[in-house]
């Protein structure tokens, strides 16, 4: 679904107003729920969406949302950007809709590229395409212990849970 679940919001919040920074990445955006919070807290930050659905950049009007909106599966968005750099990427409610290599290759990629990267995923969620949107089908399965070798914070709240990965930047 485009929809975020909602378990970790105030925490999130919290977090991007302790630390202020300016440039973000919302990874597989939606609805813009992220995008959102970021730009109600901190109204001069550059913030890129990444959404793979055509039709939900449309439907929520993610233009008006963020600086920079782009039409890629997030797989194949990094492939010609070696030299990305943000401050903060968010993966809300996306790592689990990826082959678990892809999820993997793309932590490994964006953990050298930025501050944080803040992750919020299900656990034992189980959801197939969702009203003809293949996309939104659940490939992969994650746990705690799927980041042991990073600098993290774990969270979990019922079903779901948040990482907070120290990023090398």
């Amino acid at each position: 679904m485009p929809y975020s679940d909602t378990a970790f919001d105030e925490q999130i919040e919290h977090f991007i107003l302790s630390y202020k920074f300016r440039n973000y990445i919302d990874i597989g955006s939606g609805s813009g729920k992220y995008g959102k919070i970021i730009k109600r807290n901190l109204p001069n930050s550059y913030i890129i969406a990444v959404e793979g659905d055509a039709s939900y950049i449309k439907k929520f009007k993610s233009r008006s949302i963020y600086d920079e909106v782009y039409h890629f599966k997030i797989e194949d968005f990094f492939e010609d950007k070696p030299d990305f750099i943000t401050d903060i990427a968010i993966i809300g409610d996306c790592l689990e809709h990826l082959k678990k290599s892809d999820g993997e290759d793309l932590i490994n990629y964006l953990i050298y590229r930025c501050h944080y990267i803040l992750i919020v995923f299900p656990s034992k969620y189980v959801q197939y395409s969702w009203k003809g949107h293949s996309l939104e089908a659940h490939r992969s399965v994650w746990s705690k212990y799927d980041f042991l070798s990073f600098e993290r914070r774990f969270y979990t709240k019922k079903f779901m849970n948040l990482v907070i990965i120290k990023g090398y930047i």
